[in-house]
């Protein structure tokens, strides 16, 4: 008696001489050729962990399968960044200092009259300041400083770039 392929017998079948038997005719072979094709072809089966299909990614870091899924990734991003920046008003202001130390040190690489050594001091207590600005932060976020000291600390880094930057 032939099955199609792929079909199952979960019950036990007699044959002619008498004994039982149980019949299985699983395509393993074939699926194990296409699944090596595909890892050749650079192709891997991954998960959309936005809508939960399965897609053939060209890496398997791929994690989202449409430009849809995409979209509404980043909305939902947007959404847990803007309701943690409400609960923390330093990491914004931070942020916001980061960006004043950037447009000033911009804008003195365009002062053509601006002497090379003073530009690497500045570039140099940029560095300190976000390296002294990340741990800071870090302490504020584990708790052992208060979100007031490390505001009141970034205040007083504004005038640091302010001195720093004039001529």
């Amino acid at each position: 008696m032939t099955r199609p392929l792929g079909t199952l017998l979960t019950n036990f079948e007699r044959d002619t001489d008498r004994r039982m038997c149980v019949c299985l005719c699983v395509p393993l072979p074939l699926i194990t050729y296409y699944l090596n094709r595909l890892y050749d072809w650079g192709l891997y089966f991954r998960q959309c962990k936005v809508c939960g299909k399965y897609f053939l990614a060209k890496s398997q870091r791929y994690e989202l399968c449409s430009d849809k899924c995409r979209k509404a990734q980043a909305l939902q991003n947007k959404r847990e960044l803007d309701e943690r920046a409400r609960e923390n008003n330093y990491d914004l202001l931070y942020k916001n200092e980061c960006q004043n130390w950037r447009n000033k040190i911009n804008r003195v690489k365009n002062t053509a009259c601006f002497p090379a050594d003073r530009l690497e001091k500045i570039q140099a207590a940029f560095a300190d300041f976000k390296k002294e600005a990340l741990q800071r932060k870090k302490a504020v976020k584990t708790g052992t400083a208060s979100p007031k000291e490390f505001t009141d600390w970034l205040y007083q880094q504004s005038n640091v770039i302010v001195e720093l930057t004039e001529i």
